[in-house]
C-alpha cells in the first residue's frame, strides 16, 4: 500500500503525479493504466481543492490518499476534510449535443466514470470517503509469487 496527504493547494498535483507514478512502478502497472489512474485523481484532487475547499477554508485542508494492488485489481481511497459532496449525482455531459450547446464542466467527472469500474462516495465524521476500484486486464495480473 502507498499513501500520501496532499495540502489543498493546486501546485500539489505535481505531487500527486509523482505518487501515482512511483506507485504504478512499484506495483507494475503498465504506462496506460497509470495515465488513466493520474488522470482520475488529478480531476478529483482538482475538485476538492476548488470546490470542497473554498476560499479560507482552503488553508489547512488536507487530502489523503492510499493506493493498493490486490491481485486484479487497483483500490483506491481519496479522503477530504472539505465540504460534503457526493461526485456521483453530477449528471452526466450531453456528448450527442453539438459543441456550442454543451454547459461548460462535467467531463472530467465523465471521464473518473469511464476509467473505474466501481466508485463509490460516503460521508462519515465530516470526512468525504470517495473509494475507486479498477480491475486490470487478465494480461497485466501479477504471478501468484508477486
Amino acid at each position: 500500500m502507498a499513501e500520501i496527504t496532499l495540502r489543498t493547494d493546486l501546485a500539489e498535483l505535481a505531487t500527486l503525479a509523482s505518487f501515482v507514478e512511483q506507485f504504478a512502478d512499484d506495483v507494475a502497472l503498465p504506462a496506460a493504466i497509470a495515465f488513466q489512474l493520474n488522470l482520475v485523481l488529478d480531476e478529483l484532487v482538482t475538485n476538492s481543492i476548488e470546490y470542497g475547499h473554498p476560499g479560507a477554508r482552503r488553508a489547512g485542508g488536507s487530502i489523503q490518499l492510499r493506493a493498493t494492488r490486490l491481485d486484479d485489481t487497483i483500490e483506491i481511497d481519496l479522503i477530504d476534510d472539505g465540504l460534503a459532496f457526493d461526485p456521483r449525482t453530477l449528471p452526466a455531459p450531453a456528448l450527442d449535443a453539438p459543441l456550442d450547446q454543451r454547459p461548460v464542466g462535467g467531463l472530467g467527472m465523465h471521464l473518473v466514470r469511464h476509467y473505474v469500474d466501481e466508485f463509490e462516495y460516503t460521508h462519515e465524521n465530516g470526512r468525504n470517503h470517495i473509494r475507486l476500484r479498477k480491475r486490470l486486464p487478465a494480461s497485466h495480473e501479477r504471478s501468484p509469487q508477486g
